[in-house]
């Protein structure tokens, strides 16, 4: 009895090891325009995490579209609307946001999403700071 609990425990090890981590997890942003005073900073929830993939032989015969890997993405998601403080009376001073609910593991859809290979090294902010109050939008 003892040595089937122990292989269930070790299978189970062993599969979630192998299976896709593809979560909404917590992220920063900074959100600052040239004609505003502030930088905003919005915490929100994008989807992140490893999708299990494998490169396949015999590429040369399958057309390009064919080849591409999954990627963690939206599942579910909202926008939401805050807005930038210190915005002169001629600039819209709103901007929009994904926050994700829940993700999985897909192509990756440009009409939503930033598809991108490498991070973002700009996130931060060169005008003076104003986080973005909790339960606040437009």
């Amino acid at each position: 009895m003892a040595a089937v609990f122990l292989m269930s425990m070790l299978l189970g090890l062993a599969c979630g090891q192998a299976m896709s981590f593809c979560i909404p997890t917590e992220y920063t942003m900074h959100v600052e325009r040239r004609e505003c005073a502030y930088c905003l900073t919005i915490n929100t929830t994008i989807c992140a995490g490893y999708c299990m993939t494998r490169d396949i032989n015999g590429k040369l015969f399958l057309p390009k579209y064919a080849l591409s890997q999954d990627v963690c993405t939206y599942r579910d998601f909202i926008y939401r609307t805050v807005e930038i403080p210190g915005c002169p009376l001629h600039v819209a001073p709103y901007f929009s946001y994904p926050v994700a609910l829940s993700c999985e593991c897909g192509k990756c859809n440009t009409d939503y999403s930033d598809c991108i290979h490498e991070a973002i090294k700009t996130n931060y902010c060169t005008k003076p700071q104003k986080s973005y109050p909790v339960g606040f939008s437009v």
